[in-house]
């Protein structure tokens, strides 16, 4: 795509592919697993959200860029392992012999030499037939040729899907950001099956000698000889797992192909609906990821403490020999003041419990110990949406008994506003982003934060959550 043909919010999405998955350059110290299973959860919509598709395509596809990223890494990490154990493992052989390629092992040299024998000497093979570096070389070897695969299937999807009028259109934007995400992951596929093909020949993976064609059956195989073994250093475990994580790879890619397909399968009413709905859902959740890494960065920095414990969508953070705060997503912040209200029907009836306390709200952030501080992000640039997300926040503030409400957007907004509140509003929120924020402290003592956060200015975002977090929780 023409990069001055792009619209604003094209460019935030991108960014946020990019940046939700690489959050570790700002030093978030959350392990692979956690960020899978927070991008997971928080795509995955309800049920019969989506008809043409099922929707949970969407975050496998993305899952998949994590995913070959980290297999790299992983990758390379256990080769490494294996070199260094293989200059400290080593398998001894005594050998007679004029030449001293080794050293000499007196005790039978001396009888040797009584009967006009060579010297004996030690010298050491390595063990490179054994089956665990056996299955390190198939699994890097089966992983290329699914990578191979996949960039030629991806490849050519997305070249029939760029063929489609409606893709390559200034005017739509779900179609594009599909492609965005399928090009992302076709240049890492490209890249990590480089990668290998380099590692493959380097040593000591070039004199382990396997089949020609590797098959799942052939690996499972050397898993199961593998796993017999009474003792085994933790680079094979490593290996091992592996196997799991290039078929997880795999799927994932099979997804983001089956979905760029539909682009040029289909291009009925329901299709461009649930592509549209995809690429908005898929928008506005990675936002909200987005905005929790900011915010849980800042409230590491703030605190200078350490993650504790992760349990879903709660992550508990320790500082100062004991004391913690608790950062949430997606999850209530405590108890909303609903649990405890009594309701009554305007006929007299009461309204059950358990029904009531569906009707509690859940902030998209939530951070509290002593002080407790919602955050509501919405990746909108429409302003009667971002005035009504000024009134949910104000909401929240009071259902929870927050000490303060921030109000996170991407801007700059669009619109006039329709009446003189919304026109206000826009007044306000691009001044907002001008200015690096607003605070607003009503007499009751609670505060009201109103934050600009494009995804495309993240060391600035954490710096600017930094800020405003130490202010209130302090």
């Amino acid at each position: 795509m023409n990069k001055a043909n792009r619209s604003i919010l094209e460019i935030y999405l991108e960014s946020l592919y990019r940046e939700v998955l690489e959050f570790y350059k700002y030093g978030l110290p959350l392990s692979g697993k956690a960020i899978e299973s927070i991008i997971s959860t928080m795509l995955k919509p309800p049920k019969g959200f989506f008809k043409a598709f099922q929707s949970e395509e969407m975050s496998r596809a993305l899952i998949a860029l994590h995913k070959i990223r980290k297999l790299s890494d992983d990758l390379r990490r256990v080769v490494e392992d294996v070199t260094r154990y293989l200059v400290t493992k080593r398998n001894f052989e005594y050998e007679e012999s004029q030449s001293l390629r080794g050293a000499i092992v007196w005790t039978l040299t001396v009888k040797n030499m009584l009967s006009f024998r060579p010297p004996v000497i030690v010298t050491y093979t390595r063990a490179l037939s054994e089956a665990e570096y056996m299955l390190l070389k198939s699994l890097i070897l089966k992983a290329i040729d699914i990578l191979e695969a996949s960039k030629n299937e991806l490849s050519a999807a997305l070249h029939t899907a760029k063929q489609n009028p409606l893709v390559i259109s200034s005017h739509i934007l779900a179609p594009r950001s599909f492609i965005t995400l399928a090009s992302y992951v076709l240049s890492e596929v490209e890249k990590l099956s480089t990668d290998l093909k380099h590692l493959i020949k380097q040593y000591p993976l070039e004199f382990i000698h396997v089949p020609r064609n590797i098959s799942w059956i052939y690996i499972e195989k050397l898993i199961k000889v593998t796993k017999s073994k009474p003792w085994r250093p933790k680079w094979v475990d490593a290996t091992i797992d592996l196997s799991q994580s290039i078929k997880g790879v795999e799927e994932d890619i099979k997804s983001l192909r089956n979905i760029v397909e539909i682009l040029h399968k289909r291009t009925d009413v329901i299709v461009l609906r649930d592509v549209s709905n995809t690429v908005r859902f898929l928008a506005f959740r990675l936002y909200e990821i987005y905005t929790y890494m900011v915010a849980l960065t800042a409230v590491l920095k703030v605190f200078k403490g350490s993650i504790e414990e992760i349990r879903g969508r709660s992550i508990r953070v320790r500082y100062d020999y004991g004391r913690s705060i608790i950062v949430v997503y997606g999850r209530k912040p405590g108890r909303s003041m609903l649990e405890n209200a009594e309701a009554r029907w305007l006929t007299g009836e009461e309204l059950n419990k358990d029904e009531l306390k569906k009707l509690a709200g859940k902030p998209d952030i939530g951070v509290y110990n002593e002080v407790k501080v919602v955050i509501e992000a919405k990746f909108s640039n429409t302003l009667p949406y971002l005035t009504q997300a000024r009134f949910k926040t104000l909401a929240y503030i009071y259902e929870y008994d927050a000490d303060a409400g921030i109000l996170v957007y991407p801007g700059p907004i669009t619109g006039r506003g329709m009446d003189s509140e919304e026109r206000y509003t826009r007044k306000i929120l691009d001044a907002a982003r001008e200015k690096g924020g607003l605070e607003i402290a009503p007499a009751t003592g609670k505060k009201l934060v109103i934050l600009s956060m494009p995804p495309t200015e993240t060391e600035a975002n954490i710096e600017k959550m930094t800020r405003i977090l130490a202010s209130l929780l302090s």
